[in-house]
């Protein structure tokens, strides 16, 4: 907020939205220091989406109480709206301290990058520090219908809208506060002399010193997919989150690494009967290194330019090579056949330095972004190698948004004669096929349409389209079942 002619002038930066998000971001994360609840009041817009997802009860505590912005979601179109809701957050200490992660909550500056780097619209959920861990994990059992008990994560998941789910702080919590860095040169003016092999040595210190007076350990990487991944699975099908690899310290380099326990792990989770869950789960590496040495989280970027490109292009084009604005610089570095590894077994996604500037050298998943009805089929790796792209991921993500979008819409259509529903399904077609996102050199070549009334009281509409994507096929199916339109894809 900007004050002018001695408070009797206010400005709010809230740029207009006037283009629906194709893909907004939802991100959880620690805002330490004051919350002044009375400027998000002051923007009806947010209040009114706040409301239409079900958290009037949150914002009559929130009247009352400071202590209730947590676990509030809050649509965010700008950083100065956030820094303006939020004005200590980017500099207040936080309650967990490390020599990489720093002391500063990383929230804040993956909400810059995500607008620095094209981001439209963000959903931020403030979480209590005292928690740990478990603030950004659900309760078990869940219900997203109650939203008054929701928490952490499950408070994005009732965001229609939200397609993108990014998780800062946690991603702070599981870097170690007593993982060194890159160690520094001991310069020393000390004469040097020799002294007999039996004179016993002095013990230097270690330039570490724990910073923190609350150490939270790390949760073990299985422990943390299969903690948020059914949630996801079940609820919400259509979302990929994005996560950095777990850090661990190579002696025999002395610098920090990608933790070889961690890269098993999603292998052996890959590999079991719930690994077409990790398709929703895109992993990237390293992480980014500002001017003062501390790290910071790679998401926002990648979030920010996944966004823009969506909004831009479509949600089935990758930002694989293109420059991304930051002012970090990967680290650790990888080699080539570093990189060609990670990306290739178990598939990370691997943040480069090139001489244009950051990029991502591939959207790599772990898995094939195939229906779990398809993964039993999973025989030949090379096979289906082209369907691990994240990309993929995000298409078939949005294709379930807009089915469940027109059925929303289509919910008093339950005649079997009306041809509104195949009507609205075409021009959604077509609309793709405009796009890009179909094959063909006519919307016929792109898409079939069939309708069918297998029993009374059911409508059954099936779509086979060819996309312009590693995939042959992806059949639709939009049911209506007594009154209910209910979407599902599969990939042929």
């Amino acid at each position: 907020m900007q004050t002018l002619l001695a408070s009797r002038i206010e400005l709010t930066p809230r740029p207009l939205q006037n283009n629906i998000p194709v893909l907004a971001c939802g991100m959880a994360g620690h805002c330490p220091g004051r919350v002044r609840k009375e400027r998000l009041f002051a923007l009806p817009e947010a209040i009114s989406a706040i409301r239409s997802a079900g958290f009037d009860s949150r914002l009559a505590e929130l009247e009352k109480a400071d202590e209730a912005i947590f676990h509030l979601p809050i649509p965010i179109n700008s950083s100065a709206e956030f820094h303006d809701i939020f004005p200590d957050a980017a500099t207040a200490t936080t309650n967990y301290r490390s020599t990489l992660a720093g002391s500063n909550a990383w929230l804040p500056g993956c909400v810059d990058d995500f607008f620095a780097n094209g981001g439209t619209r963000l959903w931020v959920v403030a979480v209590p520090e005292d928690e740990d861990h478990n603030a950004f994990l659900p309760d078990p059992g869940v219900a997203l219908h109650n939203t008054g008990s929701l928490r952490g994560i499950a408070s994005l998941l009732v965001i229609p809208e939200v397609g993108l789910i990014v998780l800062p702080d946690l991603e702070r919590l599981q870097i170690p506060a007593k993982l060194p860095g890159v160690p520094a040169p001991v310069h020393t003016s000390e004469s040097v002399h020799f002294v007999p092999c039996s004179t016993s040595l002095p013990v230097s210190e270690s330039s570490f010193q724990p910073s923190s007076p609350q150490l939270s350990e790390p949760l073990e990487t299985e422990v943390l997919l299969k903690s948020l991944l059914p949630l996801l699975n079940q609820h919400r099908p259509d979302i990929q989150w994005l996560w950095p690899v777990s850090l661990f310290y190579d002696q025999d380099r002395q610098i920090p690494a990608v933790s070889d326990k961690a890269l098993n792990k999603i292998r052996n989770i890959a590999n079991s009967p719930s690994g077409h869950r990790l398709r929703q789960l895109q992993f990237v590496f390293p992480y980014l290194a500002r001017a003062n040495g501390q790290l910071s989280s790679p998401s926002g970027v990648l979030a920010g330019a996944q966004s823009r490109v969506a909004q831009t292009q479509g949600p089935w084009r990758s930002i694989a090579g293109q420059v991304l604005v930051t002012s970090g610089e990967p680290f650790p570095l990888q080699s080539i056949p570093s990189q060609t590894a990670l990306r290739n077994n178990p598939g990370i996604s691997v943040l480069t330095r090139k001489p244009q500037g950051v990029m991502l050298d591939d959207e790599r998943l772990a898995v094939p972004a195939l229906h779990p009805d398809d993964y039993s089929y999973f025989q030949q790796q090379d096979r289906y190698d082209s369907f691990r792209s994240a990309e993929i991921m995000r298409f078939l993500g949005h294709l379930r948004r807009q089915l469940k979008q027109l059925g929303e819409r289509l919910v008093f259509r339950a005649d079997h004669r009306d041809s509104a529903p195949r009507l609205a399904l075409e021009n959604f077609l077509r609309q793709l096929h405009r796009q890009g996102a179909l094959r063909g050199g006519l919307p016929e070549e792109a898409f079939y349409i069939e309708q069918t009334q297998s029993q009374e009281g059911v409508i059954l509409i099936e779509v086979i389209l060819a996309p312009s994507l590693p995939i042959d096929r992806i059949r639709l199916t939009f049911t209506n079942r007594f009154g209910e339109w209910q979407g599902e894809l599969k990939n042929d």
